[in-house]
């Protein structure tokens, strides 16, 4: 009696196979290579359609959905423990039932695979616990297989499939079938908690960054305040001396005050909680405004800094607030890398953009130590700072650039760069003269 013949065409577009066209004692071993070929193609597709997904509510989902089609069951579901208790969190077909439904593990079988860690299989539901057992016969249950998900030594929940009442039991193809997918799985459900926590971590992260920030703010600008009023001798004359100490403390206020903003941007960035607020302003008066900052920084470092502006700069269309940010982000980050010399920050009208609307561009040049070309792109990454020695003594979050860069794209623009070892560097921020915000 020969086997039954295999379907008249293979995948991939092969020519049909005829068990006829064969002798008689090779017709098993080439229906048992098909079936063979056959099953590791369906499993590649389970494993294709268990990983695509990042999201573990998703896996067991799918799970569920893949496990009555390669079980030839009418339901599915996966039960995960919660202390002495069962809850079923995803199901499939007639086992829709049991979504959400809390059960004791005591004396279950589901309780038994994830004690014991191994698959089990039922010839009826009335081999389960009492819990079970008027529930399952009145879902028209029959026949049960229950796998346990494990991976990594992690036991993720136990798999039940099931079949209607009066169809056949699980055999051991079942069992090795199912047994494979349930550890793909396993697998899938593994990376995507992994994912899961990483991202609750850095909402966490981002959160308290957050909260830090506003809190350091309020006192900050309390002590802003005092300073002002004391160097304004609003409270009574000041020495010369006593008039250079209040200088000093609020340059280091103000450096402060940055240092907040930059982790509040950042905080802002990562939950996608920024958005753009356009006004028209003079680029010479914001460039003024900034002279107060960052004027201190370089006498303290004992550098020249200047501001040049081309004649007749047309008024500018952007977010005032983040272009001061992105401004000051990019000239401290000079005057930080600048031992000797100067930084200079020349405003002029640039090239216009590819539709033909002009541009304002901003460049931040300095005699510092520069940059090698194998380092430029990790400058712009978060919390990223060079580890040559040269560059060691300057400290800071590391956050400043990625900002920078970040803003610059909000605001319909880009960063340049130009650096040299030893030559120093030119950032050019390059902004639309008009930007508008999107809808």
């Amino acid at each position: 009696m020969h086997s039954p013949s295999p379907p008249p065409r293979l995948s991939g577009g092969h020519a049909a196979i005829d068990p006829a066209d064969f002798p008689a004692s090779n017709q098993d071993l080439l229906y048992s290579d098909y079936r063979k070929t056959e099953e590791l193609g369906t499993l590649r597709q389970v494993a294709r359609a268990l990983a695509a997904e990042t999201d573990s509510q998703k896996v067991l989902e799918t799970l569920c959905e893949l496990s009555m089609v390669r079980g030839r069951a009418s339901g599915a579901a996966v039960a995960q423990l919660s202390g002495d208790n069962g809850v079923y969190v995803a199901v499939s077909g007639k086992a829709q039932a049991l979504l959400d439904i809390s059960f004791p593990l005591e004396g279950t079988m589901t309780g038994r695979v994830a004690r014991e860690h191994r698959t089990l299989s039922l010839a009826n539901p009335s081999e389960s616990s009492p819990f079970f057992f008027t529930l399952l016969p009145a879902l028209g249950v029959g026949p049960i297989l229950l796998l346990p998900l494990l991976a990594n030594q992690q036991l993720f929940g136990v798999l039940s499939i099931t079949r209607d009442a009066g169809h056949p039991l699980f055999d051991d193809v079942d069992e090795e079938r199912l047994g494979v997918m349930a550890d793909l799985a396993a697998l899938a459900i593994w990376k995507a908690r992994l994912l899961e926590e990483a991202r609750s971590a850095d909402a966490a992260k981002t959160s308290l960054l957050a909260m830090l920030s506003h809190e350091l703010r309020t006192p900050l600008t309390a002590l802003e305040g005092y300073g002002e009023l004391l160097e304004d001798e609003i409270l009574g004359p000041l020495t010369a001396e006593q008039r250079d100490v209040i200088v000093r403390l609020r340059t280091v206020g103000r450096h402060l005050g940055s240092l907040i903003e930059d982790i509040l941007t950042y905080a802002s960035l990562e939950a996608d909680r920024l958005t753009a607020r356009t006004a028209p302003l003079r680029v010479d008066e914001l460039m003024d405004s900034l002279h107060p900052f960052l004027e201190p920084l370089a006498r303290e470092k004992g550098i020249a800094f200047a501001i040049e502006l081309e004649a007749a700069l047309p008024l500018l269309v952007t977010d005032e607030a983040r272009l001061r940010q992105i401004l000051l982000n990019l000239c401290q980050n000079a005057i930080k890398f600048t031992e000797i010399g100067a930084v200079t920050v020349r405003v002029s009208r640039g090239s216009p953009a590819a539709d033909g609307s002009p541009t304002t561009r901003f460049a931040v040049r300095d005699t510092g130590v520069g940059i090698a070309a194998t380092d430029m792109q990790r400058l712009f990454r978060p919390f990223s700072q060079l580890e040559d020695s040269a560059t060691r003594r300057a400290r800071g979050t590391g956050l400043g650039l990625y900002i920078a860069r970040r803003l610059a794209t909000l605001l319909g623009g880009r960063i340049e760069l130009v650096s040299r070892p030893g030559e120093g560097s030119t950032f050019t921020l390059v902004l639309p003269q008009q930007f508008t915000t999107s809808p």
